[in-house]
């Protein structure tokens, strides 16, 4: 059981992982998904359980409080000084196990490592509760595409 960093080889399991955990927004397209971890290597990340992949985290480089769009890849060269926590979703069969709590921590790690002083995210599916218990708070007025889903809430991180 371990943290690993994403290989080429691992994006379909991602994209099967990526169906199976998310049932209010729809899906991205691996190139989407692609971008981000193309973008930030060193944020992106899988764990793996009896080497098979149960979990995934895609961080990336964001200029602005602004949440990024949904199904858009990114720029070529987006950079900015907050890490946007894009994705986390873990397999029905590790849920419960603690691994986001562990994911997040890996996160947190490697965002304060990297110089950055703020992870933003977007709530999706009712999951601010939590957020909220691992230290991200509500960022109020903020205008999120309708990609996201009703009730999603813009998260910000400070340390």
């Amino acid at each position: 059981m371990s943290i690993k960093p994403i290989t080429e080889a691992m994006w379909p399991q991602i994209v099967a992982l990526q169906a199976e955990a998310y049932f209010q927004v729809e899906p991205e397209s691996v190139d989407v998904l692609k971008s981000k971890w193309l973008n930030s290597p060193a944020s992106c990340f899988v764990y793996e359980q009896a080497g098979k992949l149960v979990a995934y985290l895609l961080a990336h480089c964001w200029h602005s409080e602004t949440a990024p769009k949904l199904y858009q890849t990114l720029p070529d060269g987006a950079t900015g000084p907050i890490l946007f926590l894009h994705d986390l979703a873990i397999s029905k069969a590790a849920a419960g196990d603690g691994l986001g709590t562990k994911m997040v921590s890996h996160l947190i790690k490697t965002a304060k490592e990297g110089g950055f002083q703020q992870i933003n995210l977007v709530a999706v599916q009712q999951s601010a509760a939590f957020w909220q218990k691992q230290g991200f708070f509500p960022v109020d007025n903020q205008q999120l595409c309708l990609g996201y889903g009703d009730g999603a809430q813009l998260m910000s991180l400070r340390f």
